[in-house]
Order: structure tokens, then sequence, then C-alpha cells
């Protein structure tokens, strides 16, 4: 399929029906149970970093509210027992600004934060106390080294005494072959090092907003694999980290086709007057489908990669907000199912991983009542023939 670009240019992005439309349809995924966590008078639900952690065998739920600078830890299936972790603005602890910031909860007085102003880890204590500052990156080198930028879509992820995070790009590129696109830290150590590279396709087109350029990304510890997914790549990126070697798989969405870039030119970015706002751009971005965060349940041993099914141009003025859908992958990325969910009911940009399955936020249930947090866990089914 060939689309034209703002700019008349064809551009032939790949697609193909095997492992998109057509697939041996053998799961689907079911609600299991609804989960609700009350909000006492002195929290709310601003974040962009939630998940599930296991200490000594027990799940716990927590969320970064940067506004509050408070880490709340909810145990998973007891809901009122909770605990809070708060953190200073300014002083000798201090973190500053924990807007667009993530966090993984190692256990109870280990606590990790990226704080996305600074490029800086930053290793806390369940006191608030900085115990220790890992500089990952630095945004004023000329070198124009990667950003880090986990969130709950695409989290911190650890194995083996490393975090491992995904990165987009700092600034626009012109040629994204050499790019890296994630990263570890090792907690003993300190070195960084980057371990994939965004594909081929980002050095093709120009493919609008940052969103487009930002990873998700999973990590299956039994085969040593990063399972990299890319906004406008309908193929999942596997880097395996033990024996360096890179592979592909397709792996399609039967609700929308081939990804349009904005522009043909890859460095269009770079040549636009500095400051200049082109809002054409962000419609573009809105209204073309694209994919999201990619997890591994080692309980089943299966993937879900999350495709985001925005809105026409036409109505993006009626919302902004896109239905989604998620895949199910066996380890061999061959896919099993695919099941639609509605943004009016769940939020997209709140989905994460626990030993029972896959968990949604509750959008509709929230706007409801703001005092409590409402997380539906789906988890894979058979489809049997009648």
């Amino acid at each position: 399929m060939i689309f034209a670009c703002a700019d008349d240019k064809p551009f032939e992005p790949y697609f193909q029906k095997e492992n998109a439309w057509e697939c041996n349809k053998s799961r689907d995924l079911i609600s299991r149970e609804v989960l609700e966590f009350p909000l006492d008078s002195s929290l709310r639900f601003s974040t962009n970093s939630l998940g599930v952690t296991s200490i000594r065998g027990r799940e716990y739920l927590s969320f970064l509210d940067a506004d509050l600078m408070t880490l709340v830890i909810f145990d998973y299936k007891d809901p009122d027992k909770l605990r809070k972790v708060q953190f200073e603005y300014e002083g000798p602890n201090g973190v500053g600004n924990l807007s667009n910031s993530a966090h993984y909860l190692h256990t109870f007085d280990s606590i990790y934060l990226f704080h996305h102003w600074s490029g800086a880890l930053l290793h806390m204590t369940d006191s608030g106390k900085v115990a220790n500052r890992y500089p990952l990156t630095d945004y004023s080198d000329p070198a124009n080294f990667p950003m880090p930028f986990p969130s709950t879509t695409s989290p911190i992820l650890y194995s083996q005494g490393k975090l491992f995070i995904p990165c987009t790009t700092t600034l626009y590129q012109s040629d994204y072959r050499n790019y890296p696109s994630s990263l570890s830290v090792d907690l003993t150590t300190n070195k960084v090092q980057f371990l994939s590279l965004f594909p081929e396709l980002y050095s093709k087109a120009h493919w609008g907003p940052k969103f487009k350029y930002e990873p998700g990304m999973a990590y299956n510890p039994a085969t040593e694999e990063l399972v990299l997914s890319y906004p406008v790549d309908p193929f999942l990126q596997i880097v395996n980290l033990r024996t360096k070697e890179v592979s592909q798989h397709f792996v399609g969405s039967e609700y929308f086709e081939a990804i349009p870039p904005f522009k043909q030119d890859p460095s269009h970015y770079l040549k636009r007057v500095k400051g200049t706002i082109y809002p054409e751009e962000d419609d573009h971005g809105l209204s073309t489908s694209d994919y999201r965060g990619i997890y591994y349940d080692q309980n089943q041993n299966l993937f879900y990669r999350v495709a985001l099914i925005r809105p026409s141009l036409e109505k993006l003025s009626v919302s902004r907000a896109p239905d989604f859908s998620i895949i199910v992958l066996n380890e061999r990325f061959e896919k099993l199912g695919e099941r639609l969910f509605s943004s009016k009911v769940y939020d997209p940009s709140k989905i994460f991983l626990s030993s029972t399955g896959i968990n949604l936020f509750r959008r509709d249930m929230y706007n409801e009542n703001e005092n409590k947090i409402a997380i539906e866990v789906f988890g894979p089914a058979e489809i049997r023939d009648n």
C-alpha cells in the first residue's frame, strides 16, 4: 500500500496479512476481576508511572505522584494496607521536579527514580533519602545522547542486578541507524550500556510528534531477549543480550494497515524554522494509528502488544482519545488473538502486568468516583470451537 506524504512523494511502508489479519485465533483476553484501591483525602491519582512489583513473594501496586512528590504503595491483594514515601524538592535529599519521571520499586527500602529533567537515576530509601545517583545521559552534550524515557507503558525493568530503561531521541535525527533505543545500568558498577538501536525505518521518513519515537520494551529472562515495540514499525525487534544477535518479527493489528509518515524526508524537522508550530504535524500524529507497549507474561509465557487505533482526522475535534487493542503472542511471536478495548472505559496509557494477568485502569469508574482506583485484570483463555 502506497501513501502520499504531505510533500506528495510516495512512501511504501511494509504490511502483510500474515500474523496481522490472518492468524491462528486461539486466545482471547477475558476479565478475571476488578480491584479497587482507596484514596484518602491526602491522595489523588495523577501519574506517569504505575506498576506491580513482587517483594518477598507478595505483590505491591505502586504509583508515583509527581505533583505531590509521593510514592504510593498498596498491597495488591489487600488494598487497605498502604505505604507512602515522601520525597523532598530541595536540600541534600532534594529530587527537584518529578514531572515526566518514572520509578521502579525494588524493595521497600530500595526505590529507583529516573529523573526526567536531569537525566539521572536516583536510588532512594523509604525515608526519602538519596542513597546514590547514577548519571545516565547528558542533554547538553552536542553528541545528542538518547533520552531515557520510561513510563507505565514502557516501564523500567530489572534482571540480575541491572535496570533496563527504554530511550527516545533527545533531538530529532536525520539518520537513526546507530541511535540507541534502550540502555542498562549495572547497579553495582554504575556502568551504563546501550542495548538496542532504532530500526532503519526511522531513517527513511519523518514520522511526526515525539511520541512516534518512544519504544515499548519487554524482557524474557529465560531467553535473555529484550523485545522492543516501536510505534511506527509493525516488526518487533528482538535483541539477544547474551549473543548480541538482533532479529525482527512482523506482528500487525487487524484494525489498521501500514502506518504513513508525516514527511518522507527524515531530516524535515531539522530544516524547520526554530520555534515554529506545525499543528498539522500534531493532527497527523493523533490521527494515524500506531503501536505502544510490549509486555511479557512470564507465568503464561505470552507477549502482549498494544495497538492504538486512533480516530480519523475528521473526528479529532470530537475526541482525541484512541481506542486500543491488545495482541496476544506466543514465545515465537506468533499471533494468537487480538481484543479491542474502548478508551471510554479503559486508559491505554495505564496498562501493566501482575502475576494474575494484564491490568487495565478503569477510566470510567475513576471518573465516577475519584476516591478510588479501579483496575480490571484480564487473562488469556483458549478459544474453543463449538
